[in-house]
């Protein structure tokens, strides 16, 4: 783990690791997590901060920003950039994006570490990019001043020059070593939202282009000199050891360079992907595996037993729920059943990887650059500054790049320790299913106590397998036998429900868990909007309007939800014949999303025909990329509803690909309206707050179609 940098950076040491290394003017500000809604509502501006991102303006104009935070899609690069470029008034067309370097200067304000995760990306960079827009245009316009002879107020930034009524116009790229000599002002004025230019705009992606013409470089696309592309044979239960290999139909595949046994794998070396899978596919492992009972059937047994008990940890309670559900006159208990389920990003893992014996070269789509760099210098046994970090654009995560164990990148360090020579080593599909890290399997046991019409008690036992062990986050996110992710959206719920208890049990399994796209959000939205619904249904209400009164004090809710009904048409609309609407809303990453679908069955399977989404996510910096992060969510969210489950027996993981992991196809997709509520808030999270509420929309709308709840998912599951 890198340490923390000193606080206290004098200008002139900044000036000589940076913007003279570079080249051009440099300038960055640190803002930690939480302060962004302090400046917003007028707070003091740090003095003193290191810097975690940076600019250059080059002489020719060129403005490039080094991003510390990997772009899989999300368009993080563009909405970035659109908040230095509003303040420093700069033009849209000049500006370019380049992924940092692994240094503690690039860490995330908040975690502690270089990381992209938590849907914080844009929430934790509002306030210091926009800062570092500013600082540049007032040192810019300060240094077009004093060669003018003029007092800086005189002047005025304009679409990339510095313009003044009598003294004509100078170019920024003209000014930029000029503005290097001049001290940084602290106390930089930001702009009123009514003088956005860029903020709130569809502009155009800056990482358009270089995907258009294929310039763009994933991890996939890296050549190296002599490289041998390297295919891993993983053992098929976690802990079994390769005991004997027989290679020898392996190694007569044309393009077979070589194998290699180490740590516990086995991988096959070949001259390029193809020629590697077919010499992995021939080989003859013998693993010492022991015989397993584990099972899909026998972890749910096990999560079971765990809800029974009554001593669990308390996560949260309101009121006297035991004495309240004594009164009670009439006592209801529903279990919830949600599976593991894996990231399935379709670029597959993969590392290019370059050790030499005293250094190192990494290439891949990194969450968490700084800890993967670590854990190879671990393996390798040489300083983590001997390992040079390059993040590459990533076709998806959802998480599993950001892997606790580092597993991936570790494993290509354990190969290339023995081979010493260019690698690219390549997951498989079936790999990665089957030997990855899963989104945990969940439990919930509600227990409703009502009085006539009228609910008095809820209490709520989540048994879940956590995800923080071992994790840098441990700490601070696991406290008296609570991890808040398990939790997350039970506890602190905004509706008032009257007396309300949540508690936890941490249960363990074989499985190796990790954060998945929205983290616990995924299966306690679900148990909390499917709930809402029944609730309406036995207090006779509106479900859009019960939970409007329910979420009374939280305005970003009843916003949310007005808007909801204004642009579904909720609850005047009628769905079309053997079609009903189901509702869902739920708050994630400090974000509100709602959803109503509308929803038929085909046999068995439920069809969505359409999706109206609302959203209170703050300032929309980009309108577009807003849309298609909610838009992608709902494909990601339907699909894991629907369709997918990880299963295991004997053991083993079982599923491997899309065929029995099945991603929505388009012909399935559904129509979808996405509508924000106007704000001029600090951004929260998007990435991933759409993803909790489709599964309880859709469930919600089938109860209306067969007058049968859902509480094990995916629906292919539970509606067989």
């Amino acid at each position: 783990m890198e340490k923390t940098l000193d606080l206290e950076l004098s200008r002139r040491q900044l000036l000589k690791t940076t913007a003279i290394a570079a080249g051009g003017l440099v300038l960055a500000y640190y803002v930690p997590f939480g302060m962004q809604r302090a400046f917003a509502q007028g707070g003091a501006a740090p003095q003193s901060y290191p810097p975690n991102a940076f600019v250059r303006i080059a002489p020719d104009d060129s403005i490039t920003i080094v991003i510390n935070k990997l772009e899989m899609g999300q368009g993080v690069n563009t909405s970035m950039a659109q908040l230095i470029a509003d303040e420093l008034e700069c033009d849209w067309t000049k500006i370019s994006s380049v992924s940092a370097e692994v240094n503690p200067v690039y860490n995330h304000p908040f975690m502690g570490i270089q990381m992209t995760g938590g849907s914080t990306a844009l929430a934790s960079s509002w306030e210091q990019h926009r800062r570092i827009g500013a600082t540049m245009r007032e040192m810019l316009k300060s240094a077009a001043a004093a060669r003018w002879g003029v007092k800086p107020e005189s002047c005025k930034a304009e679409k990339g020059a510095i313009v003044h009524k009598t003294k004509g116009k100078l170019r920024y790229g003209e000014l930029v070593d000029e503005a290097n000599q001049l001290p940084v002002p602290t106390d930089v004025k930001l702009k009123a939202p009514k003088d956005y230019k860029f903020i709130g705009k569809s502009m155009p992606r800056v990482d358009a282009p270089a995907k258009s013409n294929g310039t763009a470089q994933f991890a996939m696309d890296v050549r190296l000199p002599g490289m041998m592309y390297a295919m891993v044979a993983h053992p098929p239960v976690a802990g079994a050891k390769a005991t004997a290999v027989d290679d020898k139909a392996a190694r007569a595949v044309p393009g077979v360079l070589d194998v290699v046994k180490f740590a516990d794998r086995v991988a096959v070396l070949g001259k390029n992907t193809h020629a590697a899978r077919k010499g992995r596919d021939a080989l003859v492992v013998t693993w010492d595996v022991a015989e397993s009972a584990v099972s899909t059937a026998s972890i749910e047994a096990d999560f079971k037993k765990h809800a029974e008990a009554t001593d669990a940890p308390l996560a949260e309670e309101r009121g006297k729920v035991d004495e309240s559900m004594a009164k009670a006159t009439d006592k209801r208990s529903m279990d919830y059943l949600l599976p593991f389920l894996a990231h399935a990003s379709m670029e597959p893992l993969n590392v290019t990887i370059n050790f030499d014996g005293t250094t190192c070269e990494l290439w891949s789509g990194h969450q968490m650059p700084g800890v993967d760099q670590g854990a190879a210098a671990q393996v390798l046994g040489i300083p983590p500054a001997s390992v040079k970090v390059n993040t590459t654009y990533a076709g998806g995560s959802f998480g599993r790049r950001a892997s606790k164990t580092c597993d991936y990148v570790v494993i290509a360090a354990q190969l290339a320790k023995e081979v010493k020579k260019p690698l690219k080593v390549v997951w498989s599909r079936e790999d990665d299913m089957r030997g990855g890290y899963y989104r945990p399997m969940a439990f919930h046991r509600v227990t409703l106590g009502f009085d006539k019409k009228k609910l008095v008690a809820w209490d709520h036992h989540v048994v879940c397998q956590g995800i923080m062990k071992g994790t840098p986050f441990e700490a601070m996110m696991v406290k008296n036998g609570i991890e808040g992710t398990a939790v997350e959206g039970i506890a602190g719920t905004h509706y008032d429900v009257g007396p309300f208890r949540c508690r936890q049990t941490l249960a363990d399994s074989p499985m190796t868990t990790l954060w998945w796209r929205s983290v616990g959000h995924t299966h306690t939205a679900f148990v909390m909007e499917t709930m809402m619904d029944e609730l309406a249904e036995a207090t006779g209400k509106d479900p859009l309007t019960m939970r409007r009164e329910l979420a009374k004090k939280s305005p970003r809710h009843v916003a949310v939800l007005d808007l909801l009904a204004k642009i579904s048409g909720w609850p005047k609309k009628k769905p079309e014949k053997g079609r009903a609407f189901g509702l869902a809303v739920h708050e994630s990453f400090n974000t509100v999303v709602g959803q109503v679908v509308e929803v038929s069955l085909d046999g068995k399977t439920p069809r969505v025909h359409r999706v109206w989404a609302a959203a209170h996510c703050g300032q929309v910096v980009n309108p577009e990329v807003a849309k298609s992060q909610v838009e992608s969510a709902i494909v990601f969210g339907l699909s894991a509803a629907l369709y997918q489950e990880i299963k295991i027996e004997k053991g083993a993981v079982v599923t491997g690909n899309f065929d029995d992991f099945p991603v929505l196809r388009m012909s399935e997709m559904p129509v979808v309206e996405i509508a924000f509520v106007p704000s001029t808030d600090a951004p929260t999270g998007l990435g991933e707050p759409g993803v909790p509420p489709i599964a309880p929309a859709v469930a919600n709308a089938v109860y209306k179609l067969t007058k049968t709840r859902v509480r094990t998912l995916p629906f292919a599951r539970s509606m067989a």
